[in-house]
């Protein structure tokens, strides 16, 4: 059976509008939640002038008994509707007995039981082969279902599998099959590589592990890592031309790659003719649009390739991404981070959720940090305001965070995470780091294991744990907080010359004297 658990109340009635759209042959309305007055979907039989009412009830956290009180009080607004024909559609298993119960609710607007779509009938739909299309429609009840999770755990189909799978299992709650990602899917088709551009935040590296999990369960072999080293990417590839298999190169030409230097343009350009000449193969890259821009500038051939049109670019604007759907990834957010009632009405208060749909800066991650870091200091009539103002300056999202929620011991933790890596680095190196910093500051608590408790504190705010191989890693939880750090890294002389007295290995001295030279052949040990 697949999982409907992943499903939020919308998905689960869209899910069954398709279901009985296809099963009654007939196109089926939907309405707003909360005016319905006892309809969640509606049409007509082919060649009857009758309506039919579909009642959808996603109750699969709950008791048969709640499904049933819900149900009871449908009975007087179906009694006043007087359909031709009443289909229920619940996310239950049902037993035989409760069944009975539910039709004698509304016998006399059902031809038989069968009118009850229970979740054995809706799982026996998805099932059969014929109804693929509608299966494929519905990406997160497909997803959290296939096999494909499972063998990305394979090592001969994932490099740094652990990252990718955790990454899925957590973006996908949140995932929205938008107009952009069904344009991206026909392209990879057609054209074998695609280069997705978009600003910060657009929701590039999400779209584009989506499309590779999709391209997978067609039986492609995934090459993808977080190590910055396209030669590890290179050495995975089968030497099979007829092995399919699909790359993908995150940040491709940014803070993951750092470790190419000039060389990295001439690397892409590699891969992008080697997939061009290997139908089996495909190569998905993303880059931000800035990025992008100084590539073009530092490398001639990479300019020329793009000037030839050899490159498949999508720029992934939010201006061009319906408002229907900004209101899917919108409301996902809130329902899995567990926004509370209260916030919620303010949200909804006077429709003040188009507010935030329609806004030019809105953006996947701005909508990602006012769900994760909404807290009770934000008073339950002024979190649409909170939500807002977010929106109106999204720069200062991690400038708030950074200069005004954090202790001094944890922008000590950032700052020294920076001072190491742009991507992950080894949770004990990082503790080993951290701590030579701590050691040489007064009225530090030294009773108390200071590393621990500030990770904990930080973790799923500003940095994420990554199980890399039953190893534990820390990275920032998305780039825009490197993005930021960077912009203020230098400029802290006090802070940076505090780093560069307690550098332990060779990355942080190339990192802290990145913007000088003659000074990297000081002795210190590297980290790997």
């Amino acid at each position: 059976m697949f999982n409907y658990q992943d499903l939020n109340d919308i998905e689960f009635e869209e899910l069954c509008k398709d279901i009985m759209s296809k099963s009654l042959n007939t196109s089926l309305r939907s309405f707003a939640a909360g005016k319905d007055g006892g309809i969640d979907l509606a049409g007509t039989i082919t060649g009857k002038n009758f309506n039919i009412i579909v009642q959808v009830k996603h109750y699969i956290k709950s008791t048969f008994s709640s499904l049933k009180n819900s149900l009871s009080k449908e009975i007087s607004k179906v009694a006043n509707l007087n359909p031709y024909q009443y289909y229920i559609c619940c996310s239950q298993e049902l037993t035989p007995n409760n069944i009975k119960d539910i039709y004698n609710m509304f016998s006399s607007y059902m031809a038989s039981d069968k009118n009850i779509y229970t979740l054995k009938e809706i799982d026996s739909f998805l099932q059969d082969r014929n109804n693929r299309d509608i299966l494929e429609k519905h990406y997160k009840l497909w997803l959290s279902s296939t096999t494909i999770l499972d063998d990305i755990n394979n090592n001969s189909i994932f490099i740094d599998c652990e990252t990718l799978l955790s990454d899925i299992k957590e973006e996908r709650k949140f995932f929205v099959q938008t107009t952009p990602y069904n344009l991206c899917k026909a392209f990879l088709k057609k054209h074998r590589s695609i280069l997705l551009l978009g600003s910060p935040g657009v929701g590039k590296t999400t779209l584009s592990k989506m499309l590779l999990i999709y391209f997978a369960d067609c039986d492609y072999r995934v090459r993808y890592t977080t190590n910055g080293d396209i030669s590890d990417i290179k050495n995975a590839l089968s030497k099979d031309k007829n092995r399919k298999e699909i790359i993908l190169l995150d940040d491709c030409l940014g803070q993951y790659y750092f470790k190419l230097n000039d060389r990295q343009e001439n690397e892409i350009l590699s891969l992008l003719k080697y997939v061009k000449y290997n139908s089996n193969k495909l190569l998905i890259l993303n880059s931000r649009i800035t990025i992008f821009n100084e590539a073009k500038e530092r490398s001639i051939e990479f300019q020329r390739y793009i000037t030839k049109n050899e490159m498949n670019i999508y720029t992934l604007n939010m201006d061009k991404i319906p408002p229907l759907e900004k209101a899917k990834i919108l409301y996902n957010h809130l329902t899995y981070n567990n926004i509370s009632a209260e916030y919620l009405s303010s949200i909804k208060a006077n429709k003040n959720y188009l507010k935030i749909v329609n806004h030019p800066n809105y953006t996947p991650r701005i909508i990602e940090y006012v769900t994760l870091n909404a807290n009770s200091t934000i008073t339950n009539n002024n979190y649409f305001e909170y939500v807002y103002k977010k929106l109106q300056n999204p720069i200062d999202i991690w400038k708030d965070e950074f200069t005004n929620k954090l202790d001094t011991i944890d922008r000590i933790f950032i700052n020294t995470l920076y001072s190491l890596t742009d991507t992950n680095i080894s949770s004990s190196i990082l503790e080993e780091c951290f701590e030579k910093r701590l050691s040489t500051l007064p009225n530090i608590d030294c009773t108390i294991n200071n590393y621990e408790k500030t990770l904990k504190r930080l973790n799923q705010s500003i940095v994420k744990i990554i199980d890399l191989e039953n190893k534990k890693h820390i990275g920032v939880i998305n780039p825009s907080v490197n993005d930021y750090l960077k912009s203020i890294f230098f400029k802290n002389n006090l802070e940076l010359n505090n780093i560069k007295n307690n550098i332990i290995y060779y990355e942080q001295l190339i990192r802290c004297y990145s913007k000088e030279s003659g000074l990297f052949h000081s002795l210190c040990k590297p980290s790997s």
